[in-house]
């Protein structure tokens, strides 16, 4: 693994356990903070600064602020136990004023304090009744006169203070002095006036006004940004220039099998299709993404590129991210291609080990046109006889890593073709997919009703039965999704388990209800999902495993508990598991007793159908971290950029990037040869091998 802070040489890379004071259960805590290395610790940016820089008098405090101020200890400080709790409290006074502190559980402030002695004390003041109050300040010994400036806020964890890290940092800044390496190019850093490493570094951690702070976070957010783009932009040019693929004619057998569907293709959908067939015809990899909104009919698309690859007499392959959606995909490229006389198989990790040595055996021989499966796809006892096209679907669940992976192959490469039903603004798809030409599809298959979005609360609840009742009544079946499979002490959420005994015993004993959630087992969650889809189910309780690719058209009612909980994008693909027959769909978003912000996030996606609207104000209000849900998505690790909030310095980048490789693709010339150790040591996983 490349290391991770900013070089890869000398003292960056030295243990944080070199420090003094950092060992045993202090260096652990670094290590739940990701920090293994002097580099890491380096790489360990603030989160925000306090500003001890202009101590006001205690008269004129406010309730409320976050304030600095020197005062002398008045009263010898007091330690009160009871239990595990203690107390220490005294009386600070200036000319002007007192003020009363506590410490609460830091019992070892009390020998930290002498009365008159005048300290610089920081802290947040509250009003108590007549009286002003200042709770766990940190202090230090008073300067002679103003205050000490800006001191950085770190992420904490159990076992580091504040204190700790500042100090911590102080030392590795002194011993990385002349080892911080600089990635940019010298012409970069002059047309774009940014600072150099070395004092990006040093200010960001220890600045001495907010300017320094904001010349510090420019320059590092332009280099993490331009570094992982360069990888990208550098990954997509290789792959032109040195990779070949098969080139694959589009022949007849596309025209018979549109012409067998049971509905026309839209516009968009012969766009693409034909995007697709022009970049499959080459024999330079196609590396495309095809995007848009939940139901736009990007799956037909990718069956008739897997028709195409086959028809030249390739194999193909289909990955998805998890075992339902799998299956699902088999069963629409039977139904779809089933007269082309083809050998479709599926592979995941719940197939049984015999069935899955003769597919493989299959794979191998060519016996099998196309495979369909999981992350399975990607184990290395898999070997293709001829594989020429790769399709991933929901590639945000895999990221630039697994995208490699599965295109990666002895010889001629394979050609990429990535779905994405999640919309992604622009923003993220420039991070996310730097090294695929993007499609979008645009437009939805004709008689595609819109769906009736609604907020409701508690005392909504009877109504809202009674209508799940009449819906049933018609024929009609309703997804249930909780955020939660169990309750937790610390969530006062809707669990998946406790909804499905409420409303299986006690609101519809008379209906067949079932349940179906992540910690299931595949065969379990696949019999659930079978009997729904057969109507054997009329109320699915569900957590998000249903939020990808699930198709039923019967489904036309959706319930989503403590809706407030999700991220606006990942509500939106919720939705979309309905609405896709023909009949009046209706998506309930329930929200008890949450803020006007919340309640006015979850009226975005009443007023709006738009996935690419629904996305930007995702984006917008939660960040890119959140945007996918926690750890399931592609994107790499920032630890400075924001995508939202830096959405002007990519733009930088991406021009700055677009003239470099106009008259150097790979960037190899003599000013550009610092960027590729810079993105092996800061993206060193996603791109390994560039520069070699």
């Amino acid at each position: 693994m490349a290391p991770s802070g900013p070089g890869t040489a000398g003292p960056l890379d030295l243990p944080i356990t070199s420090l003094r004071g950092v060992a045993g259960r202090r260096s652990e805590a670094f290590s739940r903070l990701d920090v293994d290395s002097l580099g890491a610790l380096l790489c360990l940016f603030p989160r925000g600064y306090e500003d001890w820089s202009a101590p006001k008098e205690i008269a004129s405090l406010q309730d409320g602020e976050d304030a600095a101020f020197v005062a002398e200890v008045s009263r010898d400080p007091t330690l009160r136990r009871k239990g595990r709790m203690s107390l220490v409290r005294t009386v600070l006074r200036d000319g002007t004023g007192a003020i009363a502190a506590v410490w609460f559980n830091q019992p070892y402030q009390q020998a930290k304090l002498s009365k008159g002695g005048r300290y610089l004390f920081r802290g947040r003041v509250k009003r108590r009744d007549l009286a002003f109050e200042v709770s766990n300040p940190s202090f230090e010994e008073a300067p002679e006169e103003g205050g000490v400036g800006l001191k950085s806020v770190y992420p904490l964890t159990r076992g580091l203070s504040q204190g700790v890290i500042r100090s911590a940092v102080h030392e590795a800044l002194a011993r990385c002095d002349g080892h911080l390496p600089e990635p940019l190019p010298v012409p970069v850093r002059m047309e774009h006036r940014l600072a150099a490493a070395v004092y990006a570094y040093h200010r960001i951690h220890e600045p001495d006004s907010r300017e320094d702070v904001g010349i510090a976070r420019r320059r590092l957010v332009f280099e993490e940004l331009f570094l992982m783009q360069a990888g990208l932009r550098i990954l997509k040019t290789r792959n032109a220039r040195i990779r070949t693929a098969f080139a694959l004619p589009r022949g007849v057998a596309i025209d018979r099998a549109v012409g067998r569907l049971p509905f026309a293709l839209t516009k968009a959908q012969i766009r693409v299709s034909a995007e697709i067939a022009r970049d499959l015809a080459r024999d330079v990899p196609m590396n495309r993404l095809v995007q848009g909104d939940v139901g736009c009919g990007k799956t037909v698309l990718a069956a008739l590129a897997m028709l195409q690859a086959h028809e030249a007499g390739h194999q193909s392959a289909l990955m998805a991210p998890t075992a339902i959606l799998a299956e699902q995909h088999r069963a629409t490229l039977e139904r779809l291609l089933g007269q082309e006389g083809l050998r479709i198989e599926l592979l995941t990790s719940a197939t049984p080990a015999a069935r899955r040595r003769s597919i493989l055996e299959g794979i191998a021989s060519g016996a099998v046109h196309m495979v369909v499966g999981t992350h399975a796809l990607l184990e290395s006892d898999l070997a293709f006889h001829s594989l020429a096209l790769a399709v991933t679907d929901e590639q945000h669940r895999f990221g630039v890593r697994q995208r490699v992976a599965l295109s990666t192959a002895e010889g001629t490469a394979p050609h990429v073709l990535v779905m994405s039903a999640t919309p992604i603004p622009r923003t993220l798809a420039l991070i996310l997919y730097g090294d695929l030409d993007i499609s979008i599809v645009d437009g939805m298959p004709a008689g595609r009703l819109p769906i009736e979005t609604y907020t409701a609360g508690e005392t909504d609840r009877p109504r809202i039965h009674d209508f799940l009742r009449r819906e049933v009544a018609q024929g009609r079946q309703v997804y249930v999704v909780c955020p939660m499979v169990e309750e937790s002490e610390e969530q006062d959420l809707e669990s998946a388990k406790t909804t499905y005994e409420r409303l299986s015993k006690v609101i519809f004993p008379d209906l067949p209800v079932a349940l179906v959630h992540g910690r299931l087992k595949a065969k379990e969650k696949s019999e659930a999902m079978e009997a729904f889809r057969k109507g054997e189910t009329r109320i699915l309780v569900a957590t998000t495993v249903i939020e990808v690719g699930v198709d039923h058209p019967e489904a036309s009612v959706m319930v989503v508990e403590n809706a407030d909980r999700f991220g606006l994008a990942q509500l939106h693909q919720l939705r979309g598991r309905i609405g896709r027959g023909p009949h009046r769909s209706v998506c309930i978003l329930m929200a008890d007793d949450v803020s006007a912000d919340a309640m006015e996030r979850l009226r975005t996606l009443c007023r709006t159908h738009d996935g690419f609207v629904v996305a930007e104000k995702d984006l917008q209000l939660r960040g890119p971290g959140q945007f996918f849900g926690v750890r399931q998505h592609g994107l790499p690790e920032f630890r400075i950029a924001d995508l939202y909030r830096d959405l002007a310095v990519l733009k930088e980048v991406q021009e700055s990037l677009d003239r470099l490789l106009a008259a150097d693709p790979l960037l190899e010339s003599t000013d550009n040869r610092c960027i590729a150790p810079g993105i092996r040591s800061r993206f060193g996983t996603l791109f390994p091998n560039v520069g070699i």
